[in-house]
């Protein structure tokens, strides 16, 4: 953190100079709050349960703090860069794995009547083209729809290269390929790995391409005025130097969905299915609790190979804007339906969450949210239930 905050004081001083000829913006969020989450499963005729009450970071929004600039080279042309940073607000620790700037460090070429192409650290295009269709915006912890549909829980890919084409005003296609994604996987199904005794594995094999957890993102979105469409696809390709190489098939996930805004009430509505694996599980209570008796649905790492496993997953959500506030709810159910795990042990997802945003001023909210998961990660008889108040600053 301290290289952090000197590259930052080099960058704030010659931002006079750069503004001259660039346009360059230093933005974030503060997000902090107060949690109480607690986890119930009853196994083995055992019942367990955590509880936990405390303070919360980036609740609603993630805490970030970043510089974003553009450069006018002629023609419409313009090179544009993000560099995010993601930290704790409860104690300053830098998240994403203690990257400088782990949630986004890109620069690309954009033209507003053609596209626009990003290389570096960023988004798939299910979290990007899918964050507006989700009525928490991707965020409350379990009440984002991520909980349900892992390939568009904030997932983020390294090494990416992104083109995004906009094909016509309201149509947007995206194209993205990853050489080494970075995330943490989990390969079943290989050599002495089983499901209850893998590890999470990191491999960035620099010359040496098909050794890295690779990974494409396919996407598109329309919108125009009230209505929104989206659609995105993604496959991982495993490294080929794990022992017996990386189970097949390849995990997949798509998913579709839209949103409508009436003005009085935004009706939102999402699809997907995931196939021989899964994508950044939500960990149960938001990740407050460690110590739970409840695993996500990945292990514990971001990716999971698993042949065979399957999930079908639903929601349905509104926004209802009152005044200077919104109410949020939605309602997401999980379906396992793969041969993978033992049926006995599976139950559907179900996730019913709402919350309250209250805008003092355009920059800073208070929120105050709720979310109960039944059958939790699909797992029989797990519990999680979440509730909390906390405020956000925008600057």
């Amino acid at each position: 953190m301290k290289r952090f905050a000197t590259i930052f004081s080099l960058l704030i001083c010659h931002l006079t100079s750069a503004q001259a000829q660039d346009n360059v913006t230093i933005y974030g969020i503060i997000d902090i709050g107060l949690q109480y989450a607690t986890v119930n499963q009853s196994r083995d005729r055992t019942f367990e349960s955590n509880q936990f009450l405390g303070i919360a970071s980036g609740v609603q929004s993630g805490s970030r703090l970043g510089l974003r600039g553009t450069h006018e080279m002629g023609e419409g042309f313009q090179t544009v860069f993000t560099l995010e940073n993601g930290f704790d607000s409860s104690n300053g620790v830098a998240q994403q794995g203690g990257r400088l700037f782990g949630r986004q460090s890109t620069i690309g070429i954009k033209h507003n009547n053609i596209g626009q192409f990003d290389i570096g650290r960023q988004m798939n295009l299910a979290t990007n083209y899918f964050l507006p269709i989700d009525p928490f915006a991707e965020g409350f912890g379990q009440a984002n729809f991520g909980a349900s549909f892992g390939s568009a829980n904030t997932t983020r890919y390294s090494n990416l290269l992104l083109l995004q084409i906009q094909a016509t005003n309201a149509l947007t296609i995206g194209l993205g390929y990853s050489f080494a994604t970075e995330m943490s996987a989990v390969y079943t199904a290989n050599g002495s790995c089983t499901e209850s005794s893998c590890l999470p594995n990191n491999q960035t094999s620099q010359f040496q391409t098909n050794n890295n957890l690779r990974a494409l993102s396919l996407g598109a979105k329309y919108s125009s005025g009230p209505l929104l469409l989206s659609i995105a696809y993604d496959q991982l390709s495993g490294p080929d130097n794990i022992p017996n190489g990386p189970p097949k098939p390849n995990p997949t996930a798509w998913l579709a969905g839209g949103a409508y805004d009436f003005s009085v009430v935004k009706i939102a509505f999402a699809f997907g299915q995931t196939r021989n694996g899964a994508w950044n599980g939500q960990p149960a209570g938001a990740g407050t609790t460690p110590n739970s008796p409840l695993a996500d649905s990945t292990l514990g790492s971001a990716a999971l190979f698993l042949p065979g496993a399957a999930a079908n997953s639903l929601m349905l959500g509104v926004t209802i804007p009152v005044r200077e506030a919104s109410i949020l709810a939605s309602v997401q159910r999980m379906q396992a339906v793969g041969d993978a795990l033992p049926r006995s042990d599976m139950g559907p997802q179900m996730i019913y969450s709402a919350a309250y945003l209250y805008n003092f001023s355009r920059r800073t909210n208070l929120y105050t949210y709720a979310s109960y998961g039944n059958n939790y990660a699909a797992i029989r008889s797990a519990q999680s239930t979440v509730v909390g108040v906390g405020i956000r600053h925008q600057f």
